[in-house]
C-alpha cells in the first residue's frame, strides 16, 4: 500500500526510520544479490550473456538517475518515487524465478535496473533527515552494512543447503518492509516551494564537480575491488570460505568507520577525512598486492572496509551540506552515477583487460593510482578553496 501522507517524525523517530530503511534494504539485497549471477550461471547462461546482464544496471543508472531525481525534486515526489521504485524491485525479484530464456531474464533485469535508477533519492532523503534533526548519518547508514554482511553470510549457508528454489520468493518477501519504511521518510521541500535557483546551478559549483570527479575515480577502484578481489584470493590459493570471509570482514569494518565518521570529520574536517579514507583503501590494496599468503587478505579487507565506511558517508554528507535542499536528490544522483553508473562501466572492462594482460595484481595497482589521483583532486580543491 502506497502511503499518501507522510507524518514528519521527531529526531528519535527519524533516526529509527533511517536506520530501519537501510537495514531492510540491505538485508533484502544480501539475500539475493551475491548469488544472482551464480543462479544465472547454473541456469546455463554463458559469460557474454552474464556480462550483458551485469552492465544493465550501471547503464540505466547513467541514463535515468539524474532525470528521475530532478523530477522528484521539482515536484516534491521523492518519497512517492522511492516507495514505488522499491515496490517495483520487490515485484521484479519475485518474477525472476519464472523466465527460463535469456530474453525473459533481460526484460526483467532491465525493468529492475529502471527501478534501481532512483536509489539516489532515498540516499538524499535519509541524509537530509540527518541534517535536519542534527543526527549522525553514519549511525543510520551502518545498519545497511551490518544487514548486508549478516544476510549474505546467513543466506550463503541457506542457499548452499537448499539450492536456489526459494531464493526469489524469500528475497521479495524481505523487501516488503522496505516499502513501508520508504513511505515514512521525510519529503522535504520542492524546488517549486522556494525561490530556487536553476538545477544548472549545481553544475556551476566547482567544488561539487571536483568532488564528483574524485568520487568517480575512487569508484573505479571500488568497482574493480568488488569484481576482482575474490578472483585474486582464489588465484592465490584461497577457497570459497576465504572469499566469503573477505567480503564479511570488509563489511563489518565499515561499521565503526560509519559510527565515528562525524567525530573524525569534526577533528580533521570533511575533505581531509575523505583523503584519509582514500589512504586507508590504498593501504588495503597494497596489502593485497604484497601479501605472501591468501590468509592475510581478510586483514587487508578490514583496512579497506574502514576506508570505504569513511568514504561513502563523508561523500554523501558533503554533497548534502553544500547543496540546497530543493535539489537534494539531483545533487545526490551525481554521486550515485559516479560510483554505481560510470565507474563500473569504465572499471570492469578496463580491469578485465588488465587482468588478462598483466595479472590481477596490476588491477589493484590501477586502483591505487585512481585513488591517488582522487586524493590529489580533493587536496587541490581545498587549496583553492573550492571545497572547505
Amino acid at each position: 500500500m502506497i502511503i499518501n501522507e507522510v507524518v514528519e517524525p521527531t529526531a528519535k523517530k527519524a533516526s529509527w526510520i533511517g536506520s530501519l530503511y537501510y537495514l531492510s534494504l540491505f538485508i533484502g539485497a544480501g539475500s539475493y544479490m551475491p548469488f544472482l549471477f551464480v543462479y544465472f550461471s547454473e541456469m546455463g547462461l554463458n559469460g557474454k550473456q552474464i556480462g550483458l546482464l551485469a552492465i544493465l544496471s550501471p547503464s540505466l543508472m547513467m541514463l535515468l538517475s539524474m532525470p528521475i531525481a530532478t523530477l522528484a525534486d521539482r515536484h516534491r515526489l521523492r518519497v512517492r518515487i522511492t516507495q514505488l521504485a522499491n515496490l517495483g524491485v520487490c515485484i521484479v525479484i519475485f518474477l525472476l524465478q519464472f523466465p527460463k530464456s535469456f530474453t525473459g531474464i533481460v526484460v526483467l533485469m532491465l525493468i529492475s535496473a529502471i527501478f534501481n535508477s532512483s536509489s539516489s533519492i532515498a540516499e538524499s532523503l535519509v541524509a537530509r533527515m540527518a541534517q535536519r534533526h542534527s543526527l549522525n548519518y553514519g549511525t543510520m547508514r551502518l545498519w545497511g552494512s551490518l544487514g548486508y554482511a549478516l544476510s549474505a553470510l546467513a543466506f550463503g549457508v541457506v542457499w548452499q543447503r537448499l539450492g536456489f528454489d526459494y531464493l526469489f520468493v524469500v528475497a521479495s518477501l524481505l523487501f516488503v518492509p522496505l516499502i513501508w519504511f520508504s513511505g515514512r521518510l521525510e519529503e522535504g521541500v520542492s524546488a517549486q516551494q522556494q525561490e530556487a535557483k536553476s538545477v544548472f546551478s549545481l553544475l556551476r559549483d566547482r567544488g561539487l564537480l571536483l568532488l564528483t570527479l574524485a568520487t568517480f575515480l575512487s569508484g573505479i577502484s571500488n568497482s574493480m575491488a568488488m569484481t576482482f578481489s575474490g578472483i585474486y584470493a582464489k588465484g592465490l590459493g584461497g577457497g570459497n570460505f576465504l572469499v566469503g570471509l573477505m567480503i564479511a570482514a570488509a563489511a563489518f569494518a565499515e561499521l565503526p568507520a560509519m559510527f565515528y565518521n562525524e567525530r573524525v570529520a569534526s577533528y580533521l574536517k570533511s575533505p581531509h577525512t575523505i583523503v584519509l579514507s582514500y589512504a586507508l583503501m590504498v593501504l588495503g590494496y597494497l596489502g593485497y598486492i604484497f601479501t605472501p599468503t591468501p590468509n592475510l587478505i581478510p586483514l587487508f579487507s578490514v583496512i579497506k572496509g574502514l576506508g570505504y565506511g569513511l568514504w561513502i558517508t563523508q561523500t554523501i554528507r558533503m554533497v548534502t551540506h553544500r547543496t540546497p535542499e530543493h535539489w537534494g536528490a539531483t545533487a545526490q544522483s551525481l554521486v550515485t552515477v559516479s560510483i554505481f553508473g560510470l565507474a563500473p562501466l569504465v572499471a570492469n572492462p578496463l580491469g578485465g583487460w588488465i587482468n588478462d594482460a598483466f595479472g590481477t595484481r596490476a588491477v589493484f595497482w590501477l586502483g591505487v593510482g585512481s585513488l591517488a589521483l582522487a586524493a590529489a583532486i580533493i587536496v587541490t580543491a581545498v587549496k583553492y578553496k573550492h571545497i572547505e
